[in-house]
Parts: structure tokens; C-alpha cells; sequence
């Protein structure tokens, strides 16, 4: 199967070190990975789960799908738009656009970067989910 070569569109907000598809990953042990992922989702967790991110959220998905991607663009890429929500994003915590080469609808992620300065543990949000009610 031929290597399919993908063209993303207006990823400029993922500003996290690009590796070259090849390239050799700097080592971790497979604990450390373990260890470090598990730490990062639960701080994406803790970041995401607080009331004023939720509320965001309801904003985000009370919009309807076409005009969610402007949402993401002017309230959650912007960190004074977030400061005025209530919202300061931790350090070491991004939020940024995301799209796949299968063309999931993800509309923006959460990320952590790992120790490695390259490895990340993300959690997305697709255009199409609904959060529960709170």
C-alpha cells in the first residue's frame, strides 16, 4: 500500500515540535510512557472537567455544526476570550485545532506534552458529540 501523503488545513495554531515521519522518537521507557500519559490525561481531565470549561462547552455545541469551527477559532483558540469565560489554561496544557487524515470531525483538542518533547496525550472533541448534562 503506497504511503498517502495528507494536506491539512490551517493547523497553524499546532505549534508542538513536528518530527519527521522517520524519524527515531527520543526514548522513554515503556513505564515512563505509562506513567506520563496517565498523568497527562488526568491533567487534560482535571483542565476539562472544571465548571467554567463546561460551560464553554455548552456555548461550543449549543452552536450549530457549520458555525462550531468559528466558535472554536474565536473563543478557544483565544486565551483572552477564555480569560473572560473564567478560564486560564494550565501550563504545560494546549488548546489547539486538530484534524485527521481520515477526516474524523474533530473540531479542537486538548494536549499534554510528554517529558520527551515530542510524544502528547490528547483528548478531542468531535463536531458531531454532545456532551452529557452536567
Amino acid at each position: 500500500m503506497p504511503n498517502e501523503h495528507h494536506e491539512y488545513e490551517n493547523l497553524s495554531r499546532i505549534d508542538y515540535p513536528k518530527v519527521e515521519e522517520d524519524s527515531e522518537v527520543p526514548k522513554l521507557s515503556r513505564e515512563a510512557v505509562r506513567v506520563e500519559a496517565r498523568a497527562g490525561l488526568e491533567a487534560i481531565r482535571d483542565f476539562i472537567t472544571r465548571d467554567e470549561f463546561i460551560r464553554v462547552l455548552g456555548d461550543l455545541y449549543d452552536q450549530e455544526p457549520e458555525q462550531r469551527d468559528e466558535f472554536v477559532r474565536t473563543v478557544l483558540l483565544d486565551p483572552e476570550a477564555l480569560r473572560d469565560r473564567g478560564i486560564t489554561v494550565p501550563d504545560g496544557i494546549k488548546v489547539q485545532r486538530s484534524q485527521f487524515g481520515d477526516h474524523r470531525p474533530t473540531i479542537f483538542c486538548v494536549t499534554k506534552l510528554m517529558s520527551d518533547g515530542v510524544r502528547k496525550v490528547t483528548y478531542t472533541f468531535d463536531n458531531e458529540s454532545i456532551p452529557a448534562p452536567v
